[in-house]
């Protein structure tokens, strides 16, 4: 985790409770200073990749490559990408 940079999670993954799900996402945040100064924050999501339980490694892969885009500001995608 660091300031300025862009990671993703997702509560709902296959595996955690969630059976019976056909989908599922993973949201990308950007890390923001607490305003106290201690630590950081998650912004609210900026990108939303959505997939398949049968295939979490494929949106993992995906928000892997977002992660990279928005990090680099080259990233111009919608805000919610199907894979």
């Amino acid at each position: 985790m660091e300031a300025g940079k862009y990671g993703f999670s997702g509560a709902c993954r296959p595996g955690r409770g969630w059976s019976g799900q056909n989908t599922f996402s993973v949201g990308i945040f950007k890390w923001i200073p607490k305003a106290s100064g201690s630590g950081l924050k998650k912004t609210a999501v900026r990108v939303r990749v959505i997939g398949s339980t049968s295939r979490p490694e494929m949106v993992d892969a995906r928000a892997a490559e977002i992660v990279k885009e928005l990090d680099a500001g080259t990233y111009n995608g919608p805000g919610s990408v199907k894979v």
